[in-house]
Protein backbone atom coordinates (compact mmCIF):
# COMPACT_ATOMS: atom_id res chain seq x y z
CA UNK A 1 0.00 0.00 0.00
CA UNK A 2 3.02 2.54 0.86
CA UNK A 3 4.50 1.65 -2.68
CA UNK A 4 1.00 2.16 -3.85
CA UNK A 5 0.90 5.72 -2.52
CA UNK A 6 4.80 6.55 -3.05
CA UNK A 7 3.87 6.15 -6.82
CA UNK A 8 0.66 7.62 -7.17
CA UNK A 9 1.95 10.64 -5.36
CA UNK A 10 5.13 11.00 -7.74
CA UNK A 11 2.59 10.33 -11.00
CA UNK A 12 0.31 13.07 -9.94
CA UNK A 13 2.55 15.71 -8.59
CA UNK A 14 4.47 16.06 -11.65
CA UNK A 15 3.96 18.65 -14.20
CA UNK A 16 2.34 17.88 -16.95
CA UNK A 17 4.99 19.86 -19.15
CA UNK A 18 8.46 20.00 -17.46
CA UNK A 19 9.61 22.50 -19.76
CA UNK A 20 7.60 25.00 -18.73
CA UNK A 21 7.47 24.52 -15.41
CA UNK A 22 9.76 26.23 -14.31
CA UNK A 23 7.79 29.12 -14.53
CA UNK A 24 4.55 27.99 -14.06
CA UNK A 25 4.76 25.27 -10.96
CA UNK A 26 4.26 26.14 -7.55
CA UNK A 27 4.72 23.54 -4.55
CA UNK A 28 2.92 24.50 -1.02
CA UNK A 29 1.46 23.82 2.58
CA UNK A 30 -1.86 24.08 3.89
CA UNK A 31 -3.04 23.72 6.96
CA UNK A 32 -6.70 24.78 8.81
CA UNK A 33 -9.63 22.74 10.49
CA UNK A 34 -11.80 20.33 9.37
CA UNK A 35 -15.76 19.33 10.39
CA UNK A 36 -17.52 16.01 10.47
CA UNK A 37 -21.35 15.32 9.18
CA UNK A 38 -22.36 11.97 10.17
CA UNK A 39 -24.54 9.55 12.32
CA UNK A 40 -22.78 10.58 15.35
CA UNK A 41 -22.81 14.54 16.18
CA UNK A 42 -25.39 17.51 16.49
CA UNK A 43 -26.32 19.32 19.40
CA UNK A 44 -30.11 18.49 18.98
CA UNK A 45 -32.38 15.33 19.05
CA UNK A 46 -33.12 15.44 15.27
CA UNK A 47 -29.89 15.76 12.95
CA UNK A 48 -29.86 19.30 10.86
CA UNK A 49 -28.56 20.01 7.27
CA UNK A 50 -24.61 20.84 7.36
CA UNK A 51 -23.98 23.90 9.51
CA UNK A 52 -26.95 23.60 11.31
CA UNK A 53 -25.36 20.12 12.73
CA UNK A 54 -21.66 21.44 13.47
CA UNK A 55 -20.26 21.16 17.07
CA UNK A 56 -17.58 23.36 17.45
CA UNK A 57 -15.77 21.29 20.12
CA UNK A 58 -15.79 18.32 17.38
CA UNK A 59 -13.84 20.49 15.25
CA UNK A 60 -10.42 19.07 14.22
CA UNK A 61 -6.91 19.53 12.27
CA UNK A 62 -5.94 19.21 8.67
CA UNK A 63 -2.40 19.43 6.69
CA UNK A 64 -1.29 18.86 4.12
CA UNK A 65 1.35 19.24 1.07
CA UNK A 66 0.25 20.06 -2.67
CA UNK A 67 1.38 21.38 -6.01
CA UNK A 68 -0.06 23.43 -8.45
CA UNK A 69 0.38 23.92 -12.38
CA UNK A 70 -0.48 26.57 -14.39
CA UNK A 71 -2.01 25.64 -17.59
CA UNK A 72 -3.06 28.78 -19.05
CA UNK A 73 -4.42 32.13 -17.01
CA UNK A 74 -7.53 30.78 -16.02
CA UNK A 75 -6.81 27.19 -15.22
CA UNK A 76 -4.62 25.44 -12.85
CA UNK A 77 -4.26 21.83 -12.46
CA UNK A 78 -3.28 20.64 -8.33
CA UNK A 79 -2.43 17.52 -6.30
CA UNK A 80 -1.25 16.72 -3.19
CA UNK A 81 -1.79 14.83 -0.15
CA UNK A 82 -3.75 15.59 3.10
CA UNK A 83 -3.92 14.59 6.77
CA UNK A 84 -7.60 14.56 8.14
CA UNK A 85 -8.68 13.97 11.60
CA UNK A 86 -12.53 13.76 12.44
CA UNK A 87 -13.81 13.01 15.82
CA UNK A 88 -17.67 12.49 17.23
CA UNK A 89 -19.69 11.54 20.53
CA UNK A 90 -23.13 11.63 21.26
CA UNK A 91 -22.61 12.92 24.58
CA UNK A 92 -22.80 16.42 22.80
CA UNK A 93 -26.41 15.49 21.38
CA UNK A 94 -29.82 15.41 23.37
CA UNK A 95 -32.94 12.70 23.69
CA UNK A 96 -32.07 9.64 21.66
CA UNK A 97 -28.61 10.43 20.21
CA UNK A 98 -26.97 11.27 23.48
CA UNK A 99 -28.76 8.21 24.72
CA UNK A 100 -27.17 5.97 22.41
CA UNK A 101 -23.76 7.22 23.46
CA UNK A 102 -21.39 6.48 20.83
CA UNK A 103 -18.30 8.06 19.68
CA UNK A 104 -15.45 7.53 17.05
CA UNK A 105 -12.18 9.26 16.20
CA UNK A 106 -10.79 8.69 12.94
CA UNK A 107 -7.22 9.48 11.19
CA UNK A 108 -7.76 9.79 7.36
CA UNK A 109 -4.60 9.77 4.78
CA UNK A 110 -5.99 11.66 1.69
CA UNK A 111 -4.25 11.52 -1.82
CA UNK A 112 -5.80 14.26 -3.93
CA UNK A 113 -6.32 16.31 -7.28
CA UNK A 114 -8.59 18.69 -8.69
CA UNK A 115 -8.94 21.44 -11.72
CA UNK A 116 -9.18 25.27 -10.20
CA UNK A 117 -10.57 27.75 -12.86
CA UNK A 118 -10.17 31.29 -11.82
CA UNK A 119 -13.36 33.13 -12.45
CA UNK A 120 -12.58 36.49 -11.21
CA UNK A 121 -9.18 38.49 -11.24
CA UNK A 122 -7.50 41.69 -9.89
CA UNK A 123 -4.20 42.32 -11.77
CA UNK A 124 -3.16 45.34 -9.65
CA UNK A 125 -4.75 44.54 -6.20
CA UNK A 126 -3.03 47.74 -4.92
CA UNK A 127 -4.04 49.95 -7.28
CA UNK A 128 -0.43 51.20 -7.43
CA UNK A 129 0.00 50.95 -10.65
CA UNK A 130 3.13 48.56 -10.35
CA UNK A 131 0.97 45.40 -10.07
CA UNK A 132 2.84 43.97 -7.55
CA UNK A 133 0.45 41.94 -6.08
CA UNK A 134 -2.91 40.27 -7.41
CA UNK A 135 -5.94 38.47 -6.62
CA UNK A 136 -7.39 35.36 -8.00
CA UNK A 137 -11.09 34.03 -6.87
CA UNK A 138 -11.33 30.46 -8.34
CA UNK A 139 -13.84 27.13 -7.43
CA UNK A 140 -12.59 23.91 -8.32
CA UNK A 141 -13.14 20.33 -8.53
CA UNK A 142 -11.67 16.85 -8.49
CA UNK A 143 -11.34 13.35 -6.69
CA UNK A 144 -9.68 11.82 -4.54
CA UNK A 145 -8.94 8.26 -2.93
CA UNK A 146 -8.24 8.03 0.94
CA UNK A 147 -7.57 5.45 3.62
CA UNK A 148 -8.98 5.64 7.30
CA UNK A 149 -9.54 3.47 10.21
CA UNK A 150 -12.41 4.57 13.11
CA UNK A 151 -11.57 3.96 16.46
CA UNK A 152 -14.08 3.93 19.37
CA UNK A 153 -13.53 3.58 23.30
CA UNK A 154 -16.26 3.36 25.91
CA UNK A 155 -17.41 6.95 27.97
CA UNK A 156 -14.36 5.76 30.77
CA UNK A 157 -11.67 6.28 28.55
CA UNK A 158 -13.11 8.47 25.62
CA UNK A 159 -10.42 11.22 26.55
CA UNK A 160 -7.52 8.91 26.48
CA UNK A 161 -5.31 9.26 23.08
CA UNK A 162 -6.48 7.77 19.81
CA UNK A 163 -3.69 4.85 19.81
CA UNK A 164 -5.68 3.74 22.95
CA UNK A 165 -8.85 3.60 21.48
CA UNK A 166 -10.21 0.29 19.99
CA UNK A 167 -9.82 -0.37 15.67
CA UNK A 168 -13.66 -0.67 14.96
CA UNK A 169 -13.86 -2.35 11.51
CA UNK A 170 -12.55 -5.47 12.61
CA UNK A 171 -15.00 -6.30 15.11
CA UNK A 172 -17.98 -5.87 12.27
CA UNK A 173 -20.27 -4.00 15.09
CA UNK A 174 -23.28 -4.11 12.38
CA UNK A 175 -22.95 -7.71 11.44
CA UNK A 176 -21.59 -7.49 8.28
CA UNK A 177 -20.28 -10.90 6.90
CA UNK A 178 -16.99 -8.98 5.58
CA UNK A 179 -15.62 -5.71 6.92
CA UNK A 180 -16.19 -2.72 4.95
CA UNK A 181 -13.21 -1.00 2.64
CA UNK A 182 -10.86 1.30 4.55
CA UNK A 183 -10.10 2.39 1.04
CA UNK A 184 -12.65 5.09 -0.50
CA UNK A 185 -13.09 7.48 -2.90
CA UNK A 186 -14.43 11.00 -3.04
CA UNK A 187 -15.24 14.24 -4.20
CA UNK A 188 -13.44 17.21 -3.31
CA UNK A 189 -14.85 20.55 -4.33
CA UNK A 190 -15.04 24.04 -3.06
CA UNK A 191 -13.92 27.99 -3.55
CA UNK A 192 -11.15 29.72 -2.66
CA UNK A 193 -8.72 32.90 -2.99
CA UNK A 194 -5.52 33.37 -3.58
CA UNK A 195 -3.22 36.78 -3.32
CA UNK A 196 -0.11 36.32 -5.44
CA UNK A 197 2.74 38.68 -4.88
CA UNK A 198 5.70 39.95 -7.32
CA UNK A 199 8.37 37.38 -5.00
CA UNK A 200 7.25 34.49 -6.13
CA UNK A 201 4.74 33.48 -3.23
CA UNK A 202 1.21 32.95 -2.61
CA UNK A 203 -1.34 33.28 -0.23
CA UNK A 204 -4.51 31.87 -0.35
CA UNK A 205 -7.67 30.45 1.72
CA UNK A 206 -10.55 28.32 0.98
CA UNK A 207 -13.38 26.28 1.87
CA UNK A 208 -13.33 22.20 0.72
CA UNK A 209 -16.28 19.90 0.82
CA UNK A 210 -15.59 16.28 0.35
CA UNK A 211 -18.79 14.54 -0.76
CA UNK A 212 -17.37 11.07 0.10
CA UNK A 213 -18.69 7.43 -1.08
CA UNK A 214 -18.97 5.32 2.42
CA UNK A 215 -21.14 5.59 5.36
CA UNK A 216 -18.12 4.32 7.67
CA UNK A 217 -16.23 7.04 8.56
CA UNK A 218 -17.73 6.78 11.99
CA UNK A 219 -18.42 3.18 11.63
CA UNK A 220 -21.94 3.66 12.08
CA UNK A 221 -24.42 3.22 9.28
CA UNK A 222 -27.79 0.73 9.76
CA UNK A 223 -29.18 -1.17 12.90
CA UNK A 224 -27.98 -3.14 15.76
CA UNK A 225 -26.43 -6.13 15.67
CA UNK A 226 -25.94 -7.48 19.28
CA UNK A 227 -27.83 -6.69 22.00
CA UNK A 228 -26.67 -4.85 24.77
CA UNK A 229 -28.27 -7.15 27.70
CA UNK A 230 -25.80 -9.86 26.49
CA UNK A 231 -22.71 -8.19 24.73
CA UNK A 232 -21.43 -5.08 24.80
CA UNK A 233 -18.35 -4.37 22.76
CA UNK A 234 -16.91 -0.83 22.07
CA UNK A 235 -18.83 1.74 20.75
CA UNK A 236 -21.92 -0.73 20.65
CA UNK A 237 -24.07 0.71 23.09
CA UNK A 238 -23.43 2.27 26.42
CA UNK A 239 -26.31 4.22 27.45
CA UNK A 240 -29.51 4.75 30.08
CA UNK A 241 -30.19 1.16 31.11
CA UNK A 242 -34.19 2.32 31.18
CA UNK A 243 -33.42 2.87 27.44
CA UNK A 244 -31.94 -0.64 26.43
CA UNK A 245 -34.84 -1.80 24.39
CA UNK A 246 -34.08 1.03 22.10
CA UNK A 247 -30.65 -0.16 20.87
CA UNK A 248 -31.52 -4.03 20.83
CA UNK A 249 -31.07 -6.18 17.97
CA UNK A 250 -32.66 -4.91 14.59
CA UNK A 251 -33.09 -1.53 16.17
CA UNK A 252 -31.82 1.67 14.10
CA UNK A 253 -28.12 2.51 14.60
CA UNK A 254 -27.63 5.09 11.47
CA UNK A 255 -28.57 6.02 8.53
CA UNK A 256 -27.12 4.47 5.70
CA UNK A 257 -29.13 6.45 2.87
CA UNK A 258 -26.84 9.76 4.24
CA UNK A 259 -22.72 9.28 3.28
CA UNK A 260 -20.25 10.44 6.07
CA UNK A 261 -18.94 14.04 4.42
CA UNK A 262 -16.03 16.18 5.73
CA UNK A 263 -15.80 20.28 5.11
CA UNK A 264 -13.00 21.88 6.01
CA UNK A 265 -11.57 26.10 5.90
CA UNK A 266 -8.05 26.12 5.10
CA UNK A 267 -5.09 28.63 4.65
CA UNK A 268 -2.53 28.00 2.12
CA UNK A 269 1.17 29.09 1.34
CA UNK A 270 3.09 28.31 -1.69
CA UNK A 271 6.58 29.49 -3.32
CA UNK A 272 6.85 29.50 -6.93
CA UNK A 273 9.62 26.96 -8.66
CA UNK A 274 11.73 29.68 -10.83
CA UNK A 275 15.12 28.16 -12.55
CA UNK A 276 18.01 29.71 -13.47
CA UNK A 277 17.47 28.60 -17.06
CA UNK A 278 14.09 30.16 -16.94
CA UNK A 279 13.87 33.09 -19.68
CA UNK A 280 11.99 35.37 -16.70
CA UNK A 281 14.75 34.67 -14.65
CA UNK A 282 17.58 35.42 -17.55
CA UNK A 283 16.17 38.73 -17.88
CA UNK A 284 15.82 39.73 -13.63
CA UNK A 285 19.43 38.80 -13.64
CA UNK A 286 20.24 41.58 -16.23
CA UNK A 287 18.76 44.19 -15.07
CA UNK A 288 19.65 43.42 -11.48
CA UNK A 289 22.96 41.10 -11.37
CA UNK A 290 25.22 42.48 -14.08
CA UNK A 291 27.80 43.96 -12.73
CA UNK A 292 28.24 47.94 -14.89
CA UNK A 293 31.46 46.41 -16.29
CA UNK A 294 30.05 44.07 -18.74
CA UNK A 295 27.42 47.03 -19.91
CA UNK A 296 27.85 48.79 -22.98
CA UNK A 297 26.22 51.28 -24.89
CA UNK A 298 25.63 51.10 -28.94
CA UNK A 299 24.34 53.85 -30.33
CA UNK A 300 21.25 53.30 -33.29
CA UNK A 301 20.41 56.37 -34.67
CA UNK A 302 19.54 58.35 -31.76
CA UNK A 303 18.42 55.65 -29.83
CA UNK A 304 20.39 53.60 -27.23
CA UNK A 305 20.21 50.34 -25.77
CA UNK A 306 22.08 48.44 -23.25
CA UNK A 307 23.86 45.38 -23.94
CA UNK A 308 25.12 42.58 -21.76
CA UNK A 309 28.52 40.83 -22.97
CA UNK A 310 28.12 37.26 -20.46
CA UNK A 311 31.52 35.62 -21.49
CA UNK A 312 33.03 36.15 -18.75
CA UNK A 313 30.18 36.94 -16.28
CA UNK A 314 29.25 33.78 -13.65
CA UNK A 315 25.34 33.83 -12.98
CA UNK A 316 24.99 34.25 -8.94
CA UNK A 317 21.67 33.55 -7.17
CA UNK A 318 19.92 36.40 -6.74
CA UNK A 319 19.70 37.90 -3.19
CA UNK A 320 16.31 40.13 -5.08
CA UNK A 321 13.72 38.72 -6.93
CA UNK A 322 12.09 40.13 -9.97
CA UNK A 323 8.72 41.11 -9.99
CA UNK A 324 6.62 37.88 -11.07
CA UNK A 325 3.46 38.52 -13.35
CA UNK A 326 0.59 35.66 -14.11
Amino acid sequence: MKRIIFLLTIVLTTPLNPIHSQYNFDIGLNFGGTGFLGDIGGTEEVAKGFIGDIVLKQTNITTGIYGRYKINSKMHFNSGLNYVKISGDDANSAGPRGWRNLRFQNQIFELNSCIEYTFFKINDLGRTGRYRTSLNVYAFVGGSVFYHNPKGAFLVNSNRPIKDWESLRPLKTEGQETPYSQINFSTPYGIGAIIKTATFYKFGIYFRYMKNYTDYLDDISTVYAHDPSEENIANQYNGPEEQTASFSIGQIRGNPKSFDDIFMLNISFSKIIASKNNIYYADYLMKYKVPKSYKSKRGYGRTKHNTYQFKNFKKKKAKRTMRANF
